[in-house]
């Protein structure tokens, strides 16, 4: 017998997978015994139990910090007089557990309940949107939308929780547990390989793209669509060296949008909220005509600039921007640039400049986006992978990219060498593109989990005291342990052992 949305609640009462509470939207059908009776019904709790969590909520904000694009500033002062390098000490040292801030404290990681949360939701909503009233059509589109949330969802979990895959070299990697319930049950949960999750992500995505295709176009930046589904999927046939498959969706995507921002040219004015000009600068902005789907958080604490101690963009990363490349400047670059004065608490610190750290409503776009750009990247790495014939491929569109960042006094074309040398620009463009988008960690992982190098000032008022951390190459660390208070919960569950970290 069919257990319905209605009792939602009581599922996440259930010891599956330490899932979080339910949202309002959820708690008043069950408590009113309000029944979804429409598509359109799945469709708003889509909305207000997915898209508007996500995009209100800093779950993995950490990402970056664990990366080589960030380094420490260190300060006494600032507006808001707060260090937040305290709270992101953990995963910014890639300590055995980075939960623990500074002084001990718990600074819970909320990704895992977080997303199994999605998932469950999703899950429900599959197993009923067919009984209730509305056309193919609407129906469509709930499922398109809830089989994209799902494989979205379990893409990210294991890609923190799971060790990284390499179909060639790790091909019996850990993954993390399927989660197929509708209900409340008891049930032990056991990790299934990576190559698992990755052929359920590909499923999830291929009925998703088969549904947006029988509900028709979206035209909305809000919600999951045809065209952000594709390169979602090219970006999943990269993490599985299926280099065809990569090439195949970002065509589909670049064939429903292959829009690129000119930086040399200025979006026309949207009159959005009460925002000052320098507001409608951001990158991720509603009219910015290569986002396909905005969403997530877009006020990461460990990058406000008014903070004591924070972790601004590294030099290594800066110093691969040259002359003439929009997007990093000391005023007004598009993705980086200088923050910093007596006011801010001193010292010169450069900080992502993407998205607006305040509020959303200023530019109409959250914190995240998939884009126009990472289909053409996604494509790129694909064709050098590939090599012989395809090598120049890449390279054009690489350089597609590139003549949309630099001024036209300083862009030159960049050719094909040999095979490493376009993969290493591929690289190399890819991490310049979509910095602090959350792609870095994931990258390196896949790529060849390379030994990063952080210091950290434990006392602000003897700056000239450095302790340095080193993630040595292939270490562990590349993969986080499950959540202390989700583990607790569920030792059956086999847990990651990463190395006590100690500052050389």
């Amino acid at each position: 017998m069919k257990k319905h949305i209605y009792y939602t609640t009581a599922a996440c009462i259930s010891a599956t997978l330490a899932l979080s509470s339910c949202g309002k939207f959820l708690e008043e059908y069950s408590q009113d015994e309000i029944r979804p009776n429409s598509a359109n019904d799945y469709l708003e709790l889509i909305a207000g139990e997915i898209y508007s969590n996500t995009n209100d909520s800093n779950v993995n904000s950490y990402l970056d910090i664990m990366t080589d694009d960030c380094e420490e500033f260190a300060s006494e002062g600032g507006i808001f007089s707060v260090d937040n390098r305290n709270s992101g000490f953990g995963y910014y040292t890639w300590q055995a557990s980075p939960e623990h801030q500074i002084t001990g404290t718990l600074n819970s990681d909320q990704a895992w309940a977080f997303y199994y949360h999605q998932i469950l939701v999703a899950n429900m909503i599959l197993y009923d949107v067919d009984d209730k009233n509305g056309t193919d059509q609407e129906k469509a589109q709930v499922k398109a939308e809830a089989h994209m949330v799902r494989a979205f969802a379990y893409f990210m979990l294991v890609n923190l929780y799971g060790e990284p895959y390499d179909p060639e070299k790790f091909p019996d990697a850990l993954g993390v547990p399927i989660n197929d319930l509708i209900g409340a049950e008891n049930k032990k949960f056991q990790r299934v390989s990576a190559a698992e999750i990755y052929d359920l992500i590909l499923s999830d995505g291929e009925n998703a793209l088969a549904q947006f295709e029988e509900a028709g176009q979206s035209s909305s930046i809000y919600r999951w669509n045809a065209a952000a589904a594709n390169v979602f999927m090219s970006r999943i046939c990269l993490y599985i060296h299926d280099w065809d498959g990569a090439i195949s969706y970002a065509n589909a995507a670049l064939g429903i949008n292959a829009n690129l921002w000119n930086f040399n040219t200025k979006l026309e004015e949207e009159g959005v909220g009460d925002a000052a000009d320098e507001d409608n600068e951001y990158f991720f902005r509603k009219n910015n005509p290569e986002i396909l789907f905005s969403f997530g958080y877009n006020n990461n604490a460990y990058f406000a600039s008014g903070a004591a101690g924070m972790f601004p963009a590294s030099e290594e990363l800066r110093a691969m921007y040259i002359d003439g490349d929009l997007r990093f400047d000391d005023n007004d670059g598009a993705y980086i640039r200088y923050l910093g004065n007596s006011f801010l608490g001193g010292g010169k610190r450069y900080c992502p400049f993407k998205s607006n750290p305040i509020s959303a409503s200023y530019t109409n776009a959250y914190g995240q986006a998939i884009r126009t750009a990472e289909a053409y990247l996604n494509r790129a790495e694909a064709y050098a992978m590939k090599g012989g014939e395809t090598l120049q491929n890449a390279m054009d569109d690489i350089n597609m990219i590139r003549r949309n960042r630099f001024t036209p006094e300083t862009y030159k074309e960049l050719t094909a060498a040999s095979q490493e040398n376009v993969i290493i620009a591929v690289r190399d463009e890819r991490r310049m593109e979509l910095c602090f988008e959350g792609h870095r960690w994931f990258d390196l992982r896949r790529w060849d989990r390379p030994s990063i190098t952080h210091t950290f000032t434990p006392d602000v008022e003897n700056p000239t005291v450095l302790e340095t951390y080193v993630l040595e190459e292939n270490d562990p660390a590349y993969t986080l342990p499950i959540p202390e208070e989700v583990y607790e919960r569920d030792t059956d569950i086999e847990n990651i052992s990463r190395p006590v970290r100690n500052p050389k």
